[in-house]
C-alpha cells in the first residue's frame, strides 16, 4: 500500500518539495498572495492552495509564478513533473489494490460438469432400475439446446436469422417464435436503415461531444477545435460591424472562451481580452472568417468579464462588446 507521506526512498512528497520551493521564492521576491494574484491569472485563494501543498499547480501557473517572482522556471517545472508522475503512480497503485476481486467466475463453471458425470450412474443399475435409467434419456434433447447459445457466442456471429429472432437484449427466441424470424429480420433491417445519419439524426450524431483535451488553465492559448472544445461551444456575446459578425464563444466543458468573426474579408480581425490583461487576436488570411485561441475562465473571471472587439482596418473602424469597452 502506498503511503501518502512517502516518495522515493522515504523522502518528503514531491508536492511538498515544490510548495516549499515556491514559498521560498515568494518570500525572496517579497510578494504577498494578493500581489501574486494581481501579477498572474490566478486568484489569491488559488495561490494559497498551491503554496501550502493542498493542490498541485498547473504548468501555466508555475510559468506565471516564475515570471512574477523572477525565479528559474525550469527548476520549478522539473519539480512539478516529478510530483505529477509520483501522484499518478500512487493513484494507479491504489486502483490496482482495490480492483482484483472478479475471480470467482471460473469456480462457478464446474457446476455444469457434474450433470454429465451423473448421467452414467443410473445406467449401471439393473432390473427395474433400467426403467428409471431410460427415463432421463428424453432429457438429452433439452440438454442439447442449452449448449447451442454457447456455440453462437463462441463463434461471435449468430447469422441473420438468429440475430433477427433474438430480442433487443440478444436473448434467444421463445419456443414457437421461429415463424416470427422473417418479420424480426425485416425489423432489424429497418432499424439499421433508420440508424443511418440523415437529416436531424445526422445533426444529433455530429453534435455528440468527445472528451475535451484540456480544461481551464490548460486550455490557455490553445486552439478550440484542436482541443475538442468546439463541440459544446455556445455564443455568450455577439455584436456587428458593417455586416461583420463578432462573437464570443464559450465551452462549459473546457471552461474557456475564444473570439470568432464571420462575413468578413481578408484583413479583418478579432481580439479578446480577459480581466487579467491576457489577450488573443486573429486576422482573416483567407476566406471570410477566423477565430482566436482560447482564454481560460473561472468563478473569479467568468465569460461575461471578457471583452471582444472586431476591427475592419480598411474603414479604420472597430466594435466591442460590451458596448463602450476600450479596444484591447
Amino acid at each position: 500500500m502506498v503511503v501518502d507521506k512517502g516518495g522515493d526512498g522515504g523522502s518528503p512528497p514531491f508536492r511538498d518539495q515544490l510548495a516549499e520551493a515556491m514559498r521560498g521564492m515568494k518570500e525572496e521576491a517579497r510578494l504577498s498572495y494578493g500581489k501574486l494574484a494581481e501579477k498572474t491569472h490566478y486568484s489569491r485563494s488559488s495561490w494559497e492552495r498551491f503554496l501550502n501543498g493542498k493542490q498541485l499547480p498547473t504548468t501555466v501557473a508555475v510559468e506565471e509564478f516564475a515570471a512574477a517572482t523572477g525565479a528559474d522556471a525550469d527548476v520549478l517545472l522539473a519539480l512539478l513533473a516529478r510530483a505529477t508522475a509520483y501522484e499518478e503512480l500512487r493513484a494507479a497503485r491504489q486502483q490496482q489494490a482495490a480492483a482484483p476481486h472478479p475471480a470467482p467466475e471460473p469456480a462457478a463453471r464446474p457446476a455444469s460438469t457434474p450433470v454429465s458425470a451423473q448421467a452414467p450412474v443410473p445406467a449401471t443399475t439393473t432390473g427395474p432400475a433400467n426403467v428409471s435409467a431410460t427415463a432421463p434419456a428424453p432429457q438429452a434433447p433439452s440438454a442439447a439446446p442449452a449448449r447451442r447459445p454457447r456455440v453462437r457466442e463462441w463463434k461471435g456471429h449468430p447469422g441473420p436469422r438468429a440475430a433477427a429472432a433474438a430480442g433487443p437484449g440478444g436473448d434467444s427466441p421463445p419456443p414457437g417464435a421461429a415463424g416470427a424470424a422473417p418479420g424480426g429480420a425485416a425489423a432489424a433491417d429497418s432499424s439499421r436503415a433508420g440508424a443511418q445519419p440523415s437529416g436531424s439524426a445526422a445533426g444529433a450524431q455530429a453534435s455528440s461531444p468527445r472528451p475535451p483535451a484540456c480544461s481551464a488553465d490548460t486550455c490557455l492559448r490553445r486552439e478550440p477545435q484542436a482541443m475538442d472544445c468546439h463541440w459544446d461551444g455556445t455564443t455568450v456575446r455577439e455584436t456587428w460591424l458593417r455586416g461583420l459578425k463578432i462573437q464570443l464563444r464559450y465551452s462549459a466543458a473546457c471552461r474557456a472562451v475564444w473570439g470568432r468573426i464571420e462575413n468578413g474579408t481578408v484583413g479583418d480581425s478579432v481580439t479578446i481580452k480577459d480581466k487579467g490583461g491576457r489577450e488573443e487576436s486573429a486576422t482573416i488570411r483567407v476566406d471570410n472568417d477566423t477565430y482566436t485561441r482560447m482564454l481560460a475562465v473561472s468563478a473569479d473571471a467568468p465569460p461575461d468579464s471578457v471583452i471582444i472587439c472586431g476591427q475592419i482596418p480598411r474603414y479604420q473602424e472597430s466594435e466591442c462588446s460590451p458596448l463602450g469597452a476600450v479596444l484591447p
